[in-house]
């Protein structure tokens, strides 16, 4: 009698390949020309954590996974002290471009939690996993360094933000 094998599932074999591949973008971040925000994507390999071509970007993003989703805000007081405000949730078998809406609520709840004048920026942070979700710090990977100039972006994207909200 033959063993019957099972079909194979290009999405779980995804999974299982990008088990540990982390995500992260802040609203600063910008192409000065186009205004588009930057993303940076590493993946833990056996050489270590490597860099993600955009177009594997792109693929990871569309497909369903595990993922610890954190919003932070990257604060600086006047004494030059700096700390991470962050709110975290964990969603099964979500494709990240679905997360849209949990950003907008997730960011909310972290600015609301601290002066908008301590604010450097705010990003987020995605990190994916198989079966148990471990966040290894995530708020603080690619947290980055502070400058007047970052604020200062932050500052008019987050106005822009709040005019959208306001016409909608």
């Amino acid at each position: 009698m033959a063993k019957v094998r099972k079909r194979h599932n290009p999405n779980k074999r995804a999974q299982r390949f990008f088990a540990s591949t982390v995500i992260w973008t802040w609203e600063a971040d910008r192409d000065p020309a186009t205004d588009t925000q930057y993303a940076t994507a590493k993946a833990r390999t056996a050489r270590g954590w490597e860099l993600l071509a955009p177009k594997i970007v792109n693929a990871i993003v569309q497909y369903r996974n595990n993922w610890i989703i954190t919003v932070r805000a990257f604060c600086r007081d006047a004494t030059g002290a700096e700390w991470v405000e962050e709110e975290t949730r964990i969603v099964r078998d979500v494709a990240l471009g679905d997360f849209d809406g949990l950003y907008q609520d997730l960011r909310a709840e972290v600015l609301n939690a601290q002066q908008t004048s301590q604010v450097v920026d705010v990003g987020w942070i995605a990190g994916t996993f198989g079966a148990v979700a471990n966040d290894e710090r995530l708020s603080l990977w690619g947290l980055g360094k502070y400058s007047p100039e970052r604020q200062r972006i932050w500052r008019e994207v987050n106005e822009a933000h709040l005019q959208r909200g306001k016409a909608a």
